[in-house]
């Protein structure tokens, strides 16, 4: 009884850290056709070197911001989209006031039978660092369906970055303040995502495709994911299904996720079902039970106190209006080198850092072509994945899973989270206390075989010497005296017992 009940608690330790310690297994599978990638174009690595190169310099409300959306405006024409017009050079910093709400069509592209728009939206929002009111930019492309149809994918990257962003520090020992830039270029947050966006952007340059689509190039991703609020905002009371995917972060991270929500969500599946077709080379992971947390609020409407690195993003402001989006973001969430997350295995991270460079990110890679290679290789299965993920002939089957999905409208996000977390204390409790059962019937076990030992060594004196043996009941006793042990001390001391015999006839007497 006692070696089943061992062998039970055994089992269900081994269950519990088979369960915590890999991925979700039972994903439903949908069928994905496959797709290919066009010829010709920039490819993503080198994308990223432009945009490091000749705009390190991304920073929200400085005039960078803006200046920079210029750049994306022109790449977007040279796909075949509108042309965006610009009134000034914007920005806080700049000589005027940005953007407004321009929204302009193309005569040639609505001639081609698209009849595409785009907007550069200007907005106001709270600076975190600089405590100030400062305007942001977005960058939206709409696209309207081949057919009547609600429906609609947003595809969506934040630009800016921090490098011009001051940080003041105070060394207490003199009372000195010093104000520093960050620095760095944004490669990894978030050169990598908006390389990943122009790409599929050029991909589908020339699809008709069954829903509505939208390309949105978002502000103030270092800041309270304001650009990608204003964009969110629009499709809070959507009448079609939708979904947004959104590229944060890539490349630098050891494994890419995809990741949806706290809860379950059948669209989430049918990614993963994407990545069976179009990840030849394991960049993908999946999403691990055992997600590290921190009990971090990072805006008052997250509606959880729960937080990880994969919903620090843009996707957040998504998931607490109860909108479907699919976030692509490479980290490592099976290392714990840092409280919150790690990037890579073995060296620091970068997000935030002057050291969030094009070098420091393809060096870490193998350096040089090698480096550049990875990363191309690393961002290009991005881009497979969500090209065939939202291609026309996959179109019906995402959406299918899109109407499946209950993507936190119920008001349960924070419940999922909460249990999640709940699950995970009750896992970690469980195993302590079968921990504490297994060592108590080791220490029993011990004893008992020292016993053994003894009455063991007991006998073999009493064949030699002849001496009187204690019971096989008194030895075995965990507690109270022990006879043996007298006897075995009488004998010592020339105490024969029973007038004085050997008592060589007691030995085995009741027996």
């Amino acid at each position: 009884m006692r070696k089943r009940f061992f062998t039970v608690c055994i089992a269900i330790l081994i269950v519990l850290v088979c369960v915590l310690a890999t991925g979700c297994t039972s994903r439903a599978s949908y069928d994905i056709k496959e797709t290919s990638l066009r010829e010709g174009g920039k490819g993503t690595a080198v994308l990223v070197k432009e945009i490091c190169e000749y705009y390190p310099d991304r920073t929200m409300g400085t005039g960078a911001d803006y200046a920079f959306i210029r750049y994306l405006a022109a790449e977007m024409q040279s796909y075949g989209y509108p042309a965006a017009t610009f009134e000034d050079e914007g920005g806080t910093g700049g000589s005027g006031t940005g953007g407004g709400q321009t929204e302009l069509s193309d005569t040639n592209v609505s001639e081609s039978g698209t009849g595409a728009t785009v907007s550069v939206n200007e907005f106001e929002f709270s600076n975190y660092y600089t405590q100030e009111k400062e305007k942001g930019y977005n960058l939206v492309y709409d696209i309207p369906a081949a057919t009547d149809t609600k429906d609609t994918v947003l595809l969506l990257a934040s630009y800016d970055n921090c490098a011009g962003l001051v940080i003041s520090s105070v060394d207490y020992t003199t009372g000195q303040t010093t104000k520093d830039k960050i620095g760095g270029e944004g490669a990894y947050s978030n050169a990598t995502g908006v390389a990943v966006l122009l790409r599929i952007a050029y991909e589908l340059a020339d699809k008709q495709l069954p829903y509505n689509l939208s390309i949105a190039f978002v502000d103030c991703g270092e800041n309270s994911w304001d650009g990608a609020a204003e964009v969110a905002k629009k499709y809070e009371n959507s009448e079609g299904n939708f979904i947004c995917l959104n590229f944060n972060r890539l490349g630098a991270g050891d494994y890419t996720y995809i990741y949806s929500d706290e809860s379950s969500q059948a669209y989430n599946d049918y990614f993963y079902s994407a990545v069976k077709k179009t990840d030849s080379n394991g960049v993908f992971a999946e999403i691990p039970m055992n997600k590290q947390v921190a009990d971090i609020k990072f805006i008052d409407a997250q509606k959880t106190d729960c937080s990880h690195f994969a919903m620090y993003g843009d996707n957040l402001v998504f998931n607490i209006r109860g909108l479907a989006v699919a976030s692509y973001v490479s980290f490592n969430w099976s290392a714990f080198e840092h409280p919150f997350y790690t990037e890579t295995a073995g060296y620091e991270n970068v997000m935030g850092t002057s050291a969030d460079t094009y070098k420091v990110l393809t060096e870490r890679l193998g350096g040089g072509e090698e480096g550049e290679k990875v990363l191309a290789q690393r961002l290009d299965a991005v881009v497979l994945n969500a090209v065939t993920a939202i291609s026309a002939d996959n179109a019906s089957t995402l959406f299918g899973a899109v109407e499946s999905s209950d993507p936190a409208k119920s008001g349960n996000y924070a419940d999922a989270a909460s249990v999640a977390s709940l699950i995970v204390k009750i896992a970690i409790i469980a195993a302590c206390v079968i921990a504490a059962i297994v060592l108590t019937f080791k220490v029993k076990d011990n004893l008992v075989k020292k016993q053994k030992e003894k009455f063991e060594r007991m006998q073999r004196e009493a064949n030699v010497t002849r001496t009187a043996q204690p019971s096989a009941e008194d030895i075995f006793s965990l507690g109270g005296e022990n006879k043996g042990d007298k006897e075995e001390e009488n004998d010592k001391s020339g105490n024969k017992g029973n007038g004085g015999s050997d008592g060589s006839d007691d030995v085995f007497e009741g027996f």
